[in-house]
């Protein structure tokens, strides 16, 4: 067995480079051709590369002299049983196997874990694996502004709504017009600056003096109550209203409901109890 005169490691016999430092075997006599007759029956120490004859050590994976393989690939034993894995979404492709490493200056195939081929001497060269491409990640968005929030219009004022207001009447200077005793034509005219006068009959034993007194004119006869009626002005009108008298108040000839006014308009025919008068306004 040759001994390799650059790392002192035993090489096959028929070697021409060393299969640990791949230094050449110079010094080795080629390997015997290949006879023409049928290649020598292997033994249990050696065997022959079935491509070109020359006896190789039993074990040697590849040809020391073509490089050819020697022993098949181990059969890939079966997986052991395991409970069944739960089926993926989505099918993930297999990874391809990887090729037999291959000499990049001879092309004979190399044993896994050379660093010299057997045929030619070269260093065996490991081509790194390709870096899988980038994976390019759009750039982050810009940050956005918090949305603003809307300035609320100033509040409009509403519109202000002129309250309607009555009609100011000046001062009323009085009761406008006089009463006329009907048969005697006494004219009875309501006392200055009052707008509000009680007609009845005058009695000092109870303190009553009313602004037009019909005592003189037929009051006892005619059945007048002392408080019989209430003339004053409301607005621009004369109105009378009787104070619940006994014998009632009547304008042309109708009865008027005691605490109820009714207007009194010019040429009107009032009647207190039976005493009988007119109104006359200016």
């Amino acid at each position: 067995m040759p001994i390799c005169p650059n790392c002192g490691s035993p090489q096959p016999n028929g070697a021409a480079f060393c299969d640990d430092c791949g230094a050449r075997l110079v010094d080795m006599p080629p390997a015997a051709p290949p006879s023409s007759t049928a290649p020598p029956t292997p033994t249990a120490l050696s065997t022959n590369c079935p491509v070109c004859g020359t006896p190789v050590t039993p074990g040697e994976p590849f040809c020391d002299n073509c490089g050819a393989a020697l022993r098949p690939l181990a059969p890939t034993p079966p997986p052991a049983s395991s409970p069944p894995a739960p089926l993926p979404s989505a099918p993930v492709p297999a990874p391809p196997a990887a090729a037999a490493p291959v000499c990049s200056n001879c092309g004979a195939q190399l044993d896994p874990g050379s660093n010299f081929c057997d045929m030619c001497g070269a260093q065996v060269t490991t081509v790194p694996a390709p870096s899988p491409a980038p994976v390019h990640s759009p750039p982050p968005a810009p940050p956005q502004a918090p949305p603003s929030t809307p300035t609320p219009p100033p509040p409009v004022p509403a519109p202000t709504i002129a309250t309607a207001r009555p009609p100011a009447y000046p001062p009323a200077a009085g009761i406008r017009g006089q009463l006329v005793v009907q048969g005697t034509n006494a004219t009875l005219p309501f006392p200055p600056g009052k707008t509000d006068v009680i007609v009845g009959r005058e009695d000092p034993v109870s303190g009553i003096f009313p602004d037009v007194d019909l005592t003189d004119h037929g009051a006892d006869e005619g059945g007048v109550s002392r408080r019989h009626a209430r003339i004053f002005v409301q607005g621009n009108q004369v109105m009378l209203e009787d104070l619940n008298s006994t014998n009632y108040t009547y304008v042309n000839q109708q009865r008027l409901t005691p605490g109820q006014p009714h207007p009194l308009n010019d040429g009107d025919e009032v009647r207190f109890g039976r005493v009988k008068l007119s109104f006359l306004s200016p």
